[in-house]
């Protein structure tokens, strides 16, 4: 469980970030007499984040940390966490850590849970517009045989190919995809449990 305070820049009021197995809450309103934003267990259904830099006239001169969970009604809790020049960088590093270790603590494994339980139950799934099969992952209007299939790794995305045609990929980006991490969790589990993860 987190119970955390927000500050998103030094002119912001403090604001409550709570995380645990049953709800996250944020106070991501304006007024402190309007209820903060709640979702239930069951109701959280995706999250982005990452780290966008911030540029002044010639040189970036600083960086801005985002995290977006959606709820089931497309509703979405926005945290951001803004240091400039360097200053509260090492704190606001360690809350972005703080916060996201939180949510896939006790989140992120029911979403990649659900996921996985329908694709054991032999349905086909579209996840980021990748379709995911008993024989295989669709890339690029092409199936790749699971046997046959490369993932990546990097700081912004994680990538998915084709060991015999590495032309054939598709990436995707934490910051800017719904549930790339999602994407990660579910694709390396599958090819855990069929002895082909490296």
């Amino acid at each position: 469980m987190l119970e955390i305070d927000i500050k998103s820049n030094l002119l912001n009021r403090q604001r409550k970030l709570i995380i645990n197995a049953e709800l996250i809450e944020f106070d991501d309103t304006n007024w402190r007499h309007t209820p903060a934003t709640q979702f239930s267990r069951r109701e959280v259904e995706a999250i982005r984040f990452g780290i966008k830099p911030i540029r002044g006239y010639s040189f970036i001169i600083g960086r801005k940390y985002c995290i977006d969970i959606k709820g089931l009604d497309d509703r979405v809790i926005k945290i951001r966490l803004v240091s400039l020049y360097g200053i509260r960088r090492k704190s606001l590093d360690e809350k972005f850590n703080q916060i996201l270790q939180a949510f896939f603590d006790t989140h992120q494994k029911d979403i990649v849970n659900y996921y996985l339980e329908i694709f054991h139950s032999q349905i086909e799934i579209n996840i980021l517009g990748t379709s995911f099969r008993q024989s295989g992952v669709v890339l690029n209007g092409k199936e790749v045989a699971w046997n046959d299939l490369g993932h990546k790794a990097y700081y912004s995305y994680y990538a998915l190919y084709a060991k015999s045609e590495p032309t054939n990929y598709r990436s995707y980006n934490y910051l800017n995809d719904w549930n790339t991490a999602v994407v990660y969790s579910f694709s390396r589990q599958i090819l855990a449990d069929k002895g082909l993860l490296d």
